[in-house]
């Protein structure tokens, strides 16, 4: 059965899908408090998984789950435009929830409420939600904070997966072998990039609004680069030889001392990754993941491939009906991630923003990404030096 699409759905379905996320949060907090409850019976100095170490790419598990009930008050109960916002259930949650004024490295130190505080906040506060939904017209003005929030909790999700990577803990695996790679010429030309003004739905603020792009004819991967294909550059040494690296990939070689991607080993004369919690072996057909866009762009140089931009994978993925794209591996691009010509900022402005041209943009999806979230007009962006994300690459020819 197809899945019906969120950005249009109506208020009975966008009800449901909303229940469906925060059912998922509900049992992902359930989860690490057992978690924590049978590690700390088990043995008095294992690590308390509510609370990992400070790192730069994840928040505190407890801080997470606080902020994403914090997130759907605030924007389907409380925001009342230019006004002053109405006041939260919990007192202090401005103070510790809100991460925009609230610092990354400042989360680890707040006095949170405890997981059991965490899990009512979670229900009564979809519940005020699903409440307020069903007194609202059935319009995309009326809904679109609602929407909103739905996507931001899917965004956590797949968030709270890469942390279950960073930290080594269990978690399913959703990868699977690609076909065999092989090239899509497509002949170019003109067409409308991002989301056009008369289409019906949520739209996010940066894919506002179509505009035209020029393509020229291109051959692009009809799948993402695998494990064997990225292997052979392992192979031969590529992380060693500075000719194909950018300056500022040589610069994160330094820095990180990388000689193959961040979760590779080999032991025993066996190629091994890190999936979660365990070491496995390499499956060769498989995509190349967790990987940064200056290893994507090294192994390009070294088989004479080049990125796609960014205009270039959308126009793929709108016109090329081989395409695989949305259920591997986000894909790095060429292009920075930059505001589309009159770009305005919706009312929740940090959301793309502040990480106009100092980001790069990756496109599709990942195996974690929810079915709903999947757009080929979707933009998300990382830094180019992030490989703890489910990312990889597809190439295209060289010029």
């Amino acid at each position: 059965m197809d899945t019906p699409d969120l950005r249009t759905a109506d208020k009975a379905l966008l009800a449901h899908a909303m229940q469906d996320a925060r059912d998922y949060t509900v049992s992902l907090l359930d989860e690490l408090a057992a978690w924590r409850c049978g590690a700390r019976a088990e043995r008095a100095d294992s690590p308390d998984p509510l609370h990992p170490p400070r790192l730069a790419i994840i928040n505190p598990p407890l801080w997470e789950l606080g902020h994403v009930a914090w997130f759907t008050e605030y924007w389907c109960q409380r925001y009342r435009g230019q006004a002053a916002p109405l006041p939260s259930r919990l007192p202090d949650a401005d103070r510790w929830y809100d991460s925009r004024h609230v610092p990354h490295d400042s989360r680890w130190q707040l006095d949170l409420p405890d997981w059991n505080a965490t899990r009512r906040y979670l229900l009564d506060t979809l519940g005020s939600a699903l409440d307020s939904l069903r007194h609202l017209p059935e319009t995309d003005r009326a809904l679109y904070f609602h929407r909103l929030a739905l996507f931001h909790e899917d965004m956590h999700a797949e968030a709270f997966h890469y942390t279950r990577q960073t930290l080594a803990w269990a978690a399913a695996d959703g990868l699977s072998d690609l076909a065999p790679a092989g090239d899509i010429e497509l002949a170019g030309g003109e067409f409308l990039m991002g989301s056009p003004p008369a289409a019906k739905g949520f739209v996010f603020d940066n894919e506002k609004w179509a505009h035209p792009q020029r393509i020229e004819r291109f051959a692009i991967a009809a799948t993402p680069v695998r494990n064997s294909d990225y292997l052979a550059f392992v192979e031969a040494d590529g992380y060693r030889q500075p000719q194909w690296w950018s300056e500022s990939g040589q610069a994160w070689l330094a820095a990180s001392g990388q000689t193959m991607p961040r979760y590779w080993r080999r032991k025993d004369g066996i190629w091994q990754q890190r999936r979660f919690a365990e070491w496995v072996d390499l499956t060769p057909a498989q995509a190349v993941i967790h990987l940064t866009a200056h290893e994507a762009e090294a192994w390009c140089r070294w088989a004479g491939r080049r990125l796609p931009s960014e205009a270039e994978w959308e126009y793929a993925a709108l016109h090329a009906g081989n395409f695989e794209w949305g259920g591997q591996v986000w894909e790095w691009t060429a292009s920075a991630f930059a505001p589309y010509p009159g770009f305005s900022p919706d009312p929740y402005a940090e959301y793309a923003e502040p990480f106009f041209h100092t980001h790069r943009s990756v496109r599709g999806a990942s195996f974690a990404t929810h079915q709903r979230m999947r757009n080929p007009r979707y933009r998300n962006y990382y830094e180019a030096h992030r490989d703890d994300i489910f990312v990889g690459f597809r190439s295209c020819q060289a010029g």
